[in-house]
């Protein structure tokens, strides 16, 4: 394919050193549209340039073979990724994922490790300094804005042409599970596509504000599961009160929660009893099309009080505001008794693999407040950016159809399970009826037979590079092994009282320009320091509620007014208004 050549970008002013390392600290977030990537140009941004490689690149024509052919290339072709060295990932260069790809692709892949806590600051660094980018950086967790700013200035190649016309694997995995609108989501507010794309939905994450109580107890104090939050404060008040456990001891923990856990803070559960709560997404809301916060409202007040009274009774541990994830599992693994009555967590990860602790627990629904209020909050599942072409990529087109190929079904399979037949294989027809969610329309499609995830292995990348790999090739596929307390299932049976409980209209993207962030960053880091550490000091009782119209004042303060309007602007914009 030949296409006008580009020249290369080095922004050297102190001005753009500033702007990488800044976005290094910031993140934004992003939301859905149904508008085609290619008409999706965004009022007063750039317009998309052409995909195409940089000047002194290489004729790819010579080099490629046909579409849908294996190998990629017809000769012996070395290309150079950059990627987060992952702790758990033993050898990059013996690692089965490696070695399929090289094998499919007929490229031999070097790499380039990236400090793994410390990958953003490697890249910002190489950007700044004027070094040789990597052809390929993979790079999971880049924010819209990163992406936005390192592509318009060069370092990321726009890759729309080459989605039209270098891409088969991505377009059949786009057919095959009806994924049309996937590509709008990773398109850039000024119309270009940087990345190609990691996509695992997955519904554990997709409704994960969720909680768990002690259904042991519950029975030995021959009560039924709390519906509402009045009779979840009855029940804590119960726990509290009738040693559940029979120790006659004063040892219970009504609840308890962490600082740090995944969704272990007790109003990522409780205030959607009373006000739909998006922390996600910096507590906003939208009606009509309408931005607005949850913040400030009345709603949110009552959540808070609620939690206030809970804090007061003695039915929340202070441990909840104090402790980490790793504190929170030594109190809830106490070898003398169990002491828990109720936990807020995503998952049952806060409990040992094979501990018996969890096989008391089971999931809270979620609750009903005083005003009929029961939401859950829904998380973004779509596509993460994850993989770029860079502006050194010495042939963008190879690096951009080995991409591709890491979007063919085995490969964004290996990338999360390991190696075929040895690590996981495809469900049979005698697994059917064993599929984690089969019961809402997932098929048993994945057995794993070696379960190494967040293990030391060799078998794949952790996850760090583009793959397509829709429910039922992820968690949501997986076959059950028939252990009730296995923390995946446990979570699967949760899930169907959490999912679509969500408010009709939800925000889960908007795209900002830079100069839109620019605007609003320093106000949203702010406002959300305040509305974060006001929650807790209101939870706690450091805050009487007798300040809460000075705290809504110090919102406005803050610059929450201009704040929703750039939203406002930047939401209507993405959907085409």
């Amino acid at each position: 394919m030949e296409v006008d050549g580009m020249s290369k970008k080095k922004i050297v002013s102190l001005v753009s050193v500033l702007l990488v390392m800044f976005l290094v600290l910031s993140a934004c977030s992003t939301a859905d549209t149904d508008k085609p990537a290619e008409t999706n140009k965004q009022d007063g941004a750039d317009q998309p340039a052409e995909s195409a490689p940089q000047e002194g690149g290489s004729d790819s024509d010579g080099i490629l073979n046909e579409l849908g052919m294996e190998p990629i290339v017809k000769e012996p072709y070395t290309l150079t990724i950059g990627i987060p060295q992952n702790t758990n990932v033993e050898n990059y260069d013996t690692n089965h994922y490696t070695q399929l790809l090289e094998k499919k692709s007929g490229i031999d892949i070097k790499f380039e490790l990236f400090p793994a806590k410390d990958a953003k600051q490697k890249l910002a660094v190489m950007i700044s300094g004027g070094s040789a980018l990597p052809d390929i950086v993979s790079l999971v967790g880049l924010t819209d804005l990163e992406v936005y700013s390192y592509g318009s200035q060069g370092y990321f190649l726009p890759l729309n042409d080459y989605f039209k016309n270098s891409s088969h694997y991505f377009k059949l995995a786009v057919e095959e599970h009806g994924l049309d609108t996937l590509l709008n989501d990773v398109t850039s507010a000024d119309g270009n596509i940087y990345t190609v794309p990691l996509y695992h939905p997955e519904y554990g994450n997709e409704w994960d504000h969720r909680a768990w109580i002690n259904k042991t107890w519950l029975e030995a104090l021959d009560l039924d599961m709390p519906t509402t939050t009045d009779e979840y404060y009855e029940v804590l008040k119960a726990f509290k009160e009738k040693d559940p456990n029979g120790n006659g001891k004063a040892d219970e923990i009504p609840f308890i929660g962490d600082i740090n856990g995944w969704n272990s803070q007790p109003q990522k559960f409780f205030m959607n009893a009373f006000i739909y709560y998006n922390d996600s997404y910096n507590y906003l809301l939208v009606d009509n099309g309408k931005i607005d916060t949850g913040a400030n409202k009345d709603e949110w007040k009552q959540g808070l009080e609620y939690l206030n009274k809970l804090y007061s009774d003695g039915l929340i541990s202070p441990l909840t505001f104090t402790q980490d994830r790793a504190q929170l599992q030594q109190v809830i693994e106490n070898p003398d008794a169990q002491i828990i009555g109720s936990v807020a967590s995503g998952s049952m990860s806060m409990y040992q693999t094979d501990s018996k602790r969890k096989e008391d627990m089971t999931h809270l629904p979620p609750l009903t407040g005083p005003d009929g209020v029961c939401w859950s909050t829904k998380r973004y599942q779509g596509p993460q950016n994850a993989s770029y072409v860079t502006k050194d990529a010495k042939d963008p087109e190879v690096a951009f159809r080995l991409l591709d190929l890491m979007c063919e079904t085995e490969l964004s399979v290996t990338s999360r399970f390991g190696e075929f037949e040895k690590d996981w294989k495809f469900a049979t027809e005698a697994d059917k009826g064993t599929g984690l969610y089969e019961d809402m329309g997932i098929p048993a499609t994945i057995l794993v037979i070696n379960n190494h995830w967040g293990q030391p292995q060799n078998a794949e990348w952790a996850d760090s590079q583009a793959a397509i790999r829709p429910y039922k090739y992820g968690i949501g596929g997986m076959t059950w092994d028939g252990n009730p307390y296995d923390s995946q299932y446990m979570t699967a049976q949760a899930v169907p009282f959490y999912i679509d409980k969500a408010p009709e209209e939800v925000i889960l993207k908007v795209p900002f320009t830079t100069e839109e962030n620019d605007r609003i960053s320093e106000i949203l880091n702010s406002l959300k320091t305040y509305i974060d550490e006001s929650t807790q000091r209101f939870i706690v009782g450091d805050m009487p509620f007798s300040e809460w119209d000075n705290y809504v004042s110090e919102l406005n303060n803050i610059g929450l007014e201009e704040y929703l309007e750039v939203v406002q602007q930047a939401y209507d914009r993405y959907n085409g208004k």
